[in-house]
């Protein structure tokens, strides 16, 4: 208790509290633009926190953090260009509602499951971390793996209507993903020649592709007047809040998906937010309803990507194993400031860690109050002309994609994505299983060999895979979500065969 309160001494002075302020300004902007990922926002601001006090510079990176994950989905929600991977999921439905003129509605949606799975997961966070981070040190390479099947499976949710397209466009997604050097052998595989292509599809001018330059080539081809509404009025906070609030078990399975995932070494907000979306489409009364602009798919998404933050702190605090790729740049913040993450940290640091973790709360506060002020102004982007838009965004698009890697080979790549995601569309193939094959198709493959390697080792093959408890409920967890997706439909196609 002492310790909190010295934290929240330190937490709320002047200093500390602007830098909040800015750190959420500077998370939202850098979140929904293309490109400027969570990660990237946070490694941007890192070279500005040389010289402040270590407390200081990890409070506003983490405000950064937290918004950033948030921003993604303003772009995602309204012009379909998700700014971040964890707003890929809310895409999905969050267009839509903007396209059905309830852009606002979506928006609030968004804030307010963001906000509550950042509380959530920085309550976890100060309660929880010790228990919470040993549970994550028992996944190794087969529960990573079986963790990565579970995602793909979230696919017969998302597709079930026509499963076969759901898995040609998976297994396209995973074919691109193992585009580069073989992680075992090191042999190059579909590169033809070019040594660029030996480092891989990066994953951020792929999503890039998919979703932003497909969209702006979408509006190309088939160009509509510009009759869309926001539906602005002060009656819809009240009327989203009672909405949102009224679904108390989409809140918290949410919530507890994202911190559990947080803890995964690597996951990140993307495989939380999909995961949370599929199970909350598995378990709708109105499953067909997703993908077509169904609030809840944006709450579900929002809340776990959010409440993600929390739980992938837990592991790096504890034990030096960074959760995210934004944890990880966390942890190169602690390194600079003579800080090493692991067991020591909360003995010897108790004056930075408490600040940095209380300091979520008022992050968290004032990333709503931004949000929900802007998600009644937000929505003006959707009156703008498409002759307007469209250059913006593929210009915005373009300089995202080459600032990842300062690699012209990524503009192609965008470009290549962009044009394979038109023809999907123009097919009738959705692009979500395309982008969780390429979002996981690395973890399963590299989880895989890891796996094999120790199982070889200890001479027990493929057994290895299916005689460790966790696995076990991962196992049963991919089954429930193949079938029961798939067993729904067929009940639903017979009942409607039947006169």
């Amino acid at each position: 208790m002492a310790d909190l309160l010295a934290g929240l001494h330190v937490l709320f002075a002047p200093l500390p509290l602007l830098l909040i302020v800015l750190g959420t300004v500077v998370g939202i902007i850098g979140g929904a633009l293309p490109g400027i990922t969570p990660t990237v926002a946070v490694a941007l601001l890192l070279p500005l926190t040389y010289g402040m006090p270590p407390a200081m510079a990890l409070i506003a990176l983490g405000a950064v953090y937290m918004a950033a994950e948030y921003g993604g989905s303003i772009s995602g929600i309204l012009i379909n260009t998700p700014g971040s991977a964890g707003a890929i999921a809310t895409a999905l439905d969050g267009h839509p509602l903007a396209r059905q003129g309830r852009a606002q509605d979506a928006l609030l949606c968004s804030i307010n499951g963001s906000s509550i799975g950042g509380i959530f997961g920085t309550i976890c966070l100060l309660l929880f971390t010790p228990p919470l981070a040993r549970l994550s040190l028992r996944f190794g390479p087969p529960e990573m793996f079986w963790l990565a099947i579970a995602g793909l499976s979230i696919i017969c949710s998302l597709t079930a209507k026509d499963f076969s397209k759901g898995v040609i466009a998976a297994a396209i997604g995973l074919w691109i993903s193992t585009i580069g050097a073989d992680p075992i052998s090191g042999a190059p595989r579909f590169t033809y020649g070019s040594f660029e292509l030996q480092a891989g599809i990066s994953l951020i001018p792929a999503l890039l592709g998919f979703f932003s330059i497909t969209q702006m080539l979408l509006m190309i081809a088939n160009p509509t007047p510009n009759t869309r509404t926001t539906h602005l009025g002060t009656g819809r906070f009240r009327h989203m809040l009672k909405f949102i609030f009224s679904r108390p078990v989409l809140l918290l399975r949410s919530s507890i998906i994202g911190v559990i995932v947080g803890l995964l070494p690597g996951a990140g907000a993307s495989i939380a937010s999909f995961i949370s979306y599929g199970e909350a489409q598995r378990v709708s009364k109105e499953p067909e309803s997703f993908g077509q602009g169904n609030p809840e798919g944006v709450i579900a998404s929002e809340t776990a990507n959010n409440a993600m933050v929390g739980g992938s702190l837990m592991p790096l605090l504890t034990f030096g194993i960074p959760g995210s790729p934004s944890a990880a740049v966390l942890f190169g913040a602690l390194a600079m400031n003579g800080m090493i993450p692991g067991p020591r940290l909360m003995v010897e640091n108790v004056d930075v860690v408490y600040p940095f973790m209380l300091s979520f709360f008022p992050a968290v506060i004032c990333m709503y109050v931004m949000g929900t002020i802007g998600a009644r102004f937000f929505p003006k982007v959707l009156e703008i002309k498409d002759r307007y838009i469209i250059p913006s965004v593929l210009v915005l698009t373009l300089i995202g994609s080459y600032a990842v890697r300062g690699s012209l080979l990524d503009l192609a790549v965008t470009a290549g994505c962009g044009v394979l995601g038109l023809l999907l569309k123009q097919a009738n193939f959705k692009l979500a299983p395309v982008v969780l094959g390429i979002i996981l198709g690395p973890m399963a493959e590299q989880s895989y060999w890891q796996a094999m390697s120790i199982a070889d080792a200890h001479g027990s093959a493929l057994v290895y895979f299916f005689e460790r408890p966790i696995c076990v409920v991962l196992i049963l967890i991919t089954l429930v979500m193949v079938i029961l997706p798939l067993l729904r439909e067929f009940r639903l196609r017979r009942s409607m065969a039947t006169p």
